[in-house]
């Protein structure tokens, strides 16, 4: 069976949400074939390939399946002489999703327009409005395999990808702070977290910043501050690889962050995060059970960043205390 999966584009965080979906995909079809193509790049490809080993046969990125309406009419270079038995569309995109119809198929997924072009149709609306995005694409795989999925299961980190570097504080008073994200329309400002990482030592919490490359320019203000930040030493990054950060997550308690690959990497460890939305929706992209949000608007803020430090600490500490 040859199965092909298309995103738009899969940053880290983006990424991660599609893993267990993938690896569920494949223990259904395990003599499956499976393309996932993109039409810009993904991290799964890259940076999570490690936890996607023996999913997926082939990547192919930088597609020619664009939201245009000319690209209708032209030749899609990247699956001449190629078809499918099954399409998976992850977008909703009009345009695209016509484009992705091109490619020869027997059978065609898309929630877009209300699965107008799809092959497979849905009578339950909830199913696809409003809901958190992993839950979303275990709702497709029950739609596609005629089968109910109901539990999410965890990403497994393979025993040989675990890191022996470990934070060794006590668990229960190990707080991480992850200020990055992949749009700084989804980033509170660098300098709140860094007095809020200064108000929770004070309570006695030992304070870790989770800092990745885009990053790296707050390295010297969390060092000259006293605070730990277990990914670097000597000025470098020790590992790009995710599994590395997957596994100091298992030394922390808690993670203070935006809506960003970090926290996905750190909920998909099993590790509570404490996370501030703005631009992006808390009942899509918190995983339930492993995330406590913020959404800014609910408190009369239309951005992340002019949200209040004050306030911040005020809704902390009160979960704290019920955590």
């Amino acid at each position: 069976m040859k199965i092909l999966i298309y995103s738009y584009n899969d940053k880290i965080g983006d990424g991660l949400q599609k893993i267990t979906f993938i690896q569920k995909l494949k223990s259904i079809y395990p003599e499956s074939h499976i393309t996932y193509t993109t039409t810009k790049s993904t991290s799964l490809k890259t940076t999570l390939n490690s936890l996607i080993v023996n999913c997926i046969e082939e990547f192919i990125e930088f597609n020619d399946v664009r939201s245009s309406f000319f690209d209708l009419f032209k030749t899609n270079k990247n699956f001449i002489n190629k078809k499918y038995d099954l399409i998976i569309d992850l977008q909703k995109v009009v345009l695209r999703t016509l484009n992705l119809k091109r490619i020869p198929h027997n059978k065609f997924f898309s929630a877009t327009a209300n699965f107008l072009f799809s092959d497979f149709k849905n009578d339950n609306q909830y199913l696809f409005k409003n809901i958190y995005i992993e839950r979303l694409y275990f709702n497709i795989l029950n739609i596609i395999s005629n089968k109910y999925i109901n539990e999410i299961p965890q990403i497994n980190i393979p025993n040989n990808l675990i890191s022996k570097k470990k934070i060794t504080t006590e668990l229960n008073k190990n707080i991480g702070i992850a200020p990055g994200a992949g749009s700084e329309l989804r980033q509170w400002d660098f300098d709140k977290y860094l007095e809020v990482g200064k108000y929770l030592r004070q309570k006695g919490f030992n304070i870790y910043f989770f800092l990745g490359p885009e990053e790296k320019r707050y390295l010297d203000v969390c060092i000259n501050n006293d605070f730990m930040c277990p990914e670097w030493e000597n000025d470098k990054m020790i590992s790009n690889d995710i599994t590395f950060t997957m596994s100091l997550a298992k030394n922390i308690k808690l993670l203070l962050c935006n809506d960003g690959g970090t926290s996905w990497m750190f909920e998909f460890a099993g590790v509570k995060t404490f996370k501030i939305f703005g631009i992006t929706n808390a009942k899509k992209f918190a995983r339930p059970g492993y995330s406590e949000t913020i959404q800014v608007q609910d408190y009369g803020y239309s951005e992340i960043k002019d949200f209040p430090v004050t306030k911040y600490k005020e809704i902390l500490d009160k979960f704290l205390k019920k955590d």
